[in-house]
């Protein structure tokens, strides 16, 4: 049973480890998701050393029989110290529960260090599968103390945990957070099947009882393992939420808006290269996936660089001609301003490539405009419009349009 419902807890620890790793800028910001991350690497960890494979490989490579249980059990203690301090970031204030997690992570070394010196004193049997550890060494009074040590600091944790994401979900306002923090509450009280049937394995060899049948063995894991994906379901419900979703919708946004600003950059950057940071092909510039939103504001400025280059290029007769087409079409505002200043700026890159001589700079019809942008975020909106007026083709090779 053990070897079967381990890999699915490690594939979604190890999803879920991943994927909170990402943007790193976000862990350097928020030490509660920071936290996290580290409960899902310590969860993947010790459902990763229990693999028979790795099990192995880790005896082979330490010399010593059965390090994986050392590991294993280390692990799930690091990530029980863990996520009490991940709710305390979430439900104190930043003083009280840095104090918090600083007197939770105290008591997870003080245990880890009691079990390896424990480990360290037990009699290798031999090698050993991690199925068949404990029935192996449940008649060594060493490791009825080592297993009895982890149970205890395992069903403290697990009750700190439940009762502490029951506690945090009455008062969050946050919907999202309440549900999977009650999920991993569940999760929690679910583990408390294991830990009663290693508590009963340890009474029967003390007391020299026949031991447990085999079937409270396989509870004893569908309880642990059943309860730990709760556990980690429920910790990445409220990411996925709060955190995860409206990321992934502001680097959607980000990568539209680099998208929508290419055609217009690229006739700017032919024009006038050194406007760009970061020098490279059209290609290359579309292929900036992974840092979307610093790279839509960098092409901003970039774009905004381009057009005070051009400024001497600007005849005030193109824009005359501009504002009574567009006006006669309909437009207003902000977008009658975006229409001109496209046009404004074909015609100074039609100029620009005929060599004509600079000229007085004149304005850009976006100029008044300009004063209501309040954030890099409006100024992109605004370049967008731009961008949306001028055509994708190569603006820069095109002769200059006729106004009348």
């Amino acid at each position: 049973m053990q070897q079967l419902l381990h890999p699915i807890c490690l594939a979604l620890a190890g999803l879920g480890f991943l994927l909170l790793l990402w943007p790193p800028e976000r862990l350097r910001r928020d030490r509660a998701l920071a936290t996290l991350a580290g409960v899902y690497g310590f969860s993947a960890v010790s459902f990763l050393v229990s693999l028979e494979p790795v099990w192995r490989a880790l005896d082979d490579l330490t010399g010593r029989p059965s390090t994986g249980i050392l590991a294993a059990f280390g692990s799930v203690v690091a990530m029980l110290a863990l996520q009490p301090a991940v709710l305390a970031h979430w439900d104190l204030p930043p003083e009280q529960a840095r104090r918090r997690s600083r007197w939770s992570l105290a008591a997870g070394a003080a245990v880890v260090t009691a079990l390896a010196m424990l480990f360290f004193q037990l009699t290798p049997t031999g090698r050993s599968v991690p199925q068949g550890f404990t029935v192996n060494y449940l008649h060594d009074g060493v490791y009825q103390g080592y297993l009895t040590l982890y149970i205890i600091a395992y069903i403290i944790g697990e009750a700190y945990l439940a009762a502490g994401c029951l506690r945090v979900a009455r008062r969050t306002g946050e919907i999202w957070i309440a549900r999977g923090l009650r999920i991993v509450a569940a999760g929690a009280v679910l583990t408390f099947g294991y830990s009663a049937v290693r508590l009963a394995a340890i009474a029967t060899a003390l007391l020299g009882l026949p031991p447990l049948p085999r079937g409270f063995e396989d509870f004893a894991w569908i309880c642990a393992d059943g309860g730990s994906t709760l556990v980690l379901i429920g910790w990445f419900v409220p990411t996925v939420a709060v955190h995860t979703i409206p990321w992934m919708r502001a680097w959607g946004r980000a990568w539209r808006d680099y998208q929508a600003l290419t055609p217009l950059w690229e006739a700017l950057h032919q024009a006038v290269p050194t406007i760009a940071l970061q020098p490279g092909t059209p290609f290359t510039s579309r292929l900036r996936i992974l840092r979307a939103p610093w790279h839509l504001y960098r092409r901003a400025v970039e774009i905004r660089d381009g057009q005070w280059a051009l400024r001497h290029h600007l005849a005030e007769p193109v824009r005359r001609a501009a504002e009574e087409r567009h006006r006669a079409a309909g437009l207003t505002g902000t977008e009658l301003a975006a229409a001109v200043t496209a046009d404004q700026l074909r015609a100074a890159l039609a100029a620009y490539r005929r060599g004509e001589p600079p000229q007085d700079p004149a304005e850009y019809a976006d100029a008044a405009t300009r004063e209501d942008l309040r954030t890099p975020d409006d100024d992109v909106r605004a370049l967008v419009r731009i961008a949306a007026h001028f055509t994708t083709a190569d603006a820069g090779k095109e002769s200059a349009p006729s106004w009348t």
